[in-house]
């Protein structure tokens, strides 16, 4: 997941969720609640290059953020902050503790629109994707590309290795484009660019073919039968 799946490199934190296997808990830290949003001209702009790719205009995304500081969002998204963390939680019995996730930071900063991504153990949201979709379908989509990160981590050299090739070989045939999140329904519109790294096709394939394989297959029936053998040894690296 354009920006739509990467670590924000500054965050406004207001909340933390603590991960633990089998349960977790929430805790709203310190940050204090702002009145109202102050928007900078290069901020709007930057939201404004969203504007065909989210359900509502750029000055409805500042009213967002204006009627939704952080002591708000906790009370009107609490359900759903809970399912992402019972999600994490699940995901997490996929892989090893040295790579699970322990901490959900969800970020209130309109600088962060539209991001998410990882570092080390925490995992970062922004409160937008919360905000514009309230969408349970999304938020698992979004949890599952970032958990294909995680199990691209966990890949040995060899695979590794089979990965860049992989992505090399959709390079030259430009086929990046059945690999997008964002072109499959349960996804934001913003999300997935498997042409910037190997490791975003895994994890957009790793996204696509756990929760859109009916649509994935459909897409793949109009691409030339040459090119169908490499399609599907994506698949089966992101399948394993």
């Amino acid at each position: 997941m354009p920006m739509p799946v990467r670590t924000p490199s500054h965050l406004i934190v207001a909340a933390l969720f603590l991960l633990c296997a089998g349960c977790a808990s929430t805790v709203v830290d310190s940050s204090p609640a702002h009145d109202r949003v102050r928007v900078t001209i290069s901020q709007r702009a930057q939201i404004e290059l969203y504007d065909s790719l989210i359900p509502v205009p750029p000055d409805s995304v500042m009213a967002l953020y204006n009627e939704c500081p952080p002591d708000e969002f906790h009370k009107r998204y609490r359900q759903l902050t809970e399912f992402v963390t019972a999600l994490i939680d699940s995901f997490n019995q996929t892989v090893g503790s040295s790579y699970a996730i322990d901490t959900l930071h969800i970020s209130h900063s309109i600088e962060n629109f539209a991001e998410a991504g990882q570092s080390g153990k925490t995992l970062f949201i922004s409160s937008s994707y919360f905000m514009l979709f309230n969408n349970r379908g999304i938020l698992r989509s979004l949890l599952t590309h970032e958990f294909g990160h995680v199990h691209y981590r966990m890949l040995d050299s060899a695979s590794l290795g089979h990965a860049a090739r992989l992505w090399d070989r959709l390079k030259e045939t430009a086929l990046f484009y059945l690999f997008r999140d964002g072109e499959y329904s349960g996804n934001a519109r913003f999300g997935g660019h498997p042409e910037d790294h190997p490791s975003e096709l895994f994890a957009s394939a790793y996204n696509l073919v756990r929760n859109r394989p009916e649509e994935l297959h459909v897409r793949f029936t109009y691409v030339s039968s040459v090119h169908k053998p490499l399609l599907q040894e994506v698949i089966a690296l992101v399948a394993d």
